[in-house]
């Protein structure tokens, strides 16, 4: 019995040192390195870079990718590797070069970098200010009042960042019952000659609530009340790097006559309440790219409650860019304009993609201190206003 054991051992162990011979050993080549031959992710706008002698990988997304959360499509590895960290369907936070390390019989390290498209030119939503809607304005209990005092410069059910880009201080000041919008369209063929079939925004300054309300219109979203003052988000994500910003405007500037006196020591000039009366008014257009220098992804906002103004400036922390066009000259016929963006740091100037968190900050004002409460709210106006009134149209940003 023992000698018929060993005989079937041996034949058992012939069959597989014969079927050894036919497939030959699975063993993994020194030679071959670990390499990534191919990656892709959702929403790349180019087939990603891969180079083997460097170990990196270069991949462009567009603009609304979050490069936090970047989703992998397509994994191709050279034969025998392996990787733990990254397989197709992994999420990639691409905001820094992420290190990946491919295996076959070593590691290999891989760098992974990403950036959104920057030579796009990015339009300006709505810069022709052509679509309002109407809306009732709630009553302190809550209740709509069926008024439609209320305009908003998107048609009606917009979705912010979709159809709905452009805000104004409209739902502040018609807090008070007997206060319209201040910001409104015009009809129908009263636009620029640009489109002079088409609507302008009509921008009056006025007094609401014992606090001079500049007429304002605003690349952002309206807050809210906070009490009586108001809350203002400004700016919408942005990536494309404009060069500039043109646009139309009249403009009909009144002697300033009101100056709260509770918040003119904040003014950065200094001058006194007696300094600020009688000096003629003046329009306000100003574009900025500002990112939260925090890192947190946030519009820059407005609280005049706590007295938190819309006071940038180009020595303002966190502005990437900055320009803005003054003046306090009556102009009654249409007129175009530009103004260009200084980029104040250096580092994204060229093709150095901008922050994640940027955003892209645009208003125009027919009283520029009027974030003070200083402004021209009396004197003789066109078609009966009172008020520093501004028009604005056809605004286009300059690549």
């Amino acid at each position: 019995m023992m000698i018929g054991g060993v005989f079937r051992f041996f034949v058992l162990l012939a069959a597989v040192a014969a079927v050894d011979s036919c497939i030959g050993p699975l063993v993994l080549d020194p030679d071959i390195a670990g390499e990534i031959v191919a990656l892709e992710v959702e929403g790349q706008t180019r087939v990603p870079t891969v180079n083997a002698s460097t170990r990196t990988v270069n991949i462009e997304v567009g603009e609304g990718v979050d490069l936090g959360a970047v989703r992998v499509t397509r994994l191709e590895l050279v034969e025998t590797a392996t990787s733990v960290d990254i397989a197709v369907g992994s999420v990639l936070d691409l905001r820094t070069p992420l290190k990946v390390v491919v295996k076959t019989i070593a590691g290999y390290e891989w760098t992974i970098t990403a950036a959104r498209r920057i030579d796009t030119a990015r339009p300006l939503p709505n810069g022709g200010f052509e679509n309002w809607h109407r809306a009732n304005r709630l009553t302190s209990g809550g209740a709509p009042n069926p008024d439609g005092r209320v305009w908003n410069p998107w048609p009606e059910g917009g979705v912010l960042g979709d159809t709905r880009w452009w805000d104004t201080g409209n739902e502040g000041v018609t807090i008070m019952p007997t206060i319209p919008s201040i910001s409104t369209p015009t009809d129908p063929g009263q636009g620029c000659p640009a489109n002079p079939d088409g609507r302008a925004a009509r921008l009056e300054t006025t007094m609401a609530v014992l606090k001079a309300a500049g007429g304002n219109i605003y690349f952002g979203k309206f807050g809210g009340l906070n009490g009586m003052d108001a809350i203002c988000e400004m700016g919408h994500p942005w990536q494309s790097k404009p060069r500039g910003l043109k646009g139309w405007y009249k403009y009909f500037p009144q002697p300033i006559d009101q100056v709260h006196g509770s918040y003119v020591g904040l003014h950065p000039s200094g001058f006194s309440k007696g300094e600020w009366m009688g000096k003629m008014d003046s329009l306000h257009v100003s574009v900025a790219l500002w990112a939260s220098p925090d890192g947190a992804d946030v519009p820059f906002t407005v609280n005049t409650a706590p007295r938190a103004y819309v006071d940038i400036t180009r020595d303002s922390e966190g502005v990437i860019a900055w320009g803005s066009f003054i003046s306090g000259e009556e102009q009654a016929e249409w007129r175009e304009f530009s103004l260009t963006l200084d980029y104040l740091m250096p580092e994204y100037k060229g093709a150095t993609p901008l922050p994640a968190n940027t955003r892209l900050i645009v208003q125009a004002t027919s009283s520029k201190h009027c974030n003070y409460f200083i402004a021209g709210t009396s004197g003789g106006g066109p078609d009966g206003t009172t008020g520093s009134l501004m028009y604005v149209d056809e605004f286009e940003l300059v690549y």
